[in-house]
């Protein structure tokens, strides 16, 4: 089932007599019925959502059994569809008390290939939902990483530090980047995208890199660009048989890039990953 599961003893026959979840009008969830006539302030379903300092297990009530380790492959691309996405190519894992787990998509890394180093912002830093919270140095420059929720940073993976391909070969698991206290996590949801919503939103990101690729590659780069033949499957090496110039166009159309002089700024306020 997409979204989240109902409760085993959900009787399915009666489901008629019962009305949308607020989680699931709003598109945060792909499928939740409510069976408490929208009474959301005994709810334990909406508690733990919203709550943080609940004393629940989030993933337990929102995840079950192993879904959290179900990968979907997706012209080329791993999903994971217990994620919330950004649109920025970040995701999001609510965890125990609420807390959220963020990283960058495998999109996104097979978007800019390997990752030579990462920075982010002191931990009790604040952070805005969109605004950056991290930046990945990688083969054709430096890009900014937007924060998928608003909250306080609790900690950064500091395995990073020595071993940023992490992000690359394990970006849903050990690859995560930081631990985020969400100032209002049912608003920041609210604002991202699950389910079915990020497949189609992939797909249309897929197309839109075949249409950048075809704009800026030259006649005689055309036979050595294979690897997405008919806007198929994005391999790890897509962007090969191209320039940095090239690169840089493609990925600024997805990321924010950062200059050299911008990075050397920043790098004051933000703190290396590595120790």
């Amino acid at each position: 089932m997409s979204g989240l599961q109902q409760d085993a003893d959900f009787d399915h026959g009666a489901s008629a007599d019962l009305v949308q979840c607020l989680w699931m009008e709003a598109g945060v969830v792909d499928y939740k019925l409510c069976d408490r006539s929208y009474d959301c302030e005994h709810c334990p379903f909406d508690e733990a959502v919203q709550s943080r300092s609940a004393k629940l297990i989030v993933a337990a009530d929102l995840f079950a059994g192993d879904e959290r380790n179900d990968i979907i492959r997706d012209g080329g691309c791993d999903i994971a569809p217990h994620l919330f996405f950004h649109q920025g190519h970040t995701w999001a894992r609510v965890e125990d008390q609420g807390v959220i787990r963020s990283g960058l998509d495998d999109f996104g890394q097979r978007m800019l290939g390997r990752a030579y180093s990462l920075s982010f912002p002191a931990t009790k830093t604040s952070v805005d939902q969109g605004t950056t919270c991290g930046l990945v140095t990688h083969q054709s420059g430096v890009v900014a990483l937007p924060a998928p929720v608003s909250g306080q940073i609790k900690e950064i993976n500091a395995n990073l530090g020595q071993r940023p391909e992490l992000v690359n070969h394990d970006p849903y698991d050990e690859g995560w980047m930081l631990l985020i206290e969400p100032d209002d996590l049912k608003g920041s949801l609210e604002r991202l995208m699950y389910g079915a919503a990020v497949r189609q939103w992939l797909q249309k990101e897929n197309e839109k890199l075949n249409l950048l690729i075809n704009e800026v590659i030259s006649p005689d780069q055309q036979p050595a660009l294979t690897t997405l033949p008919d806007g198929g499957s994005l391999t790890r090496d897509f962007m090969s048989g191209l320039n940095v110039a090239q690169r840089r166009r493609i990925i600024g159309s997805f990321f924010r890039l950062s200059s050299n002089e911008e990075s050397g700024k920043k790098t004051k306020a933000i703190r290396s990953s590595r120790r």
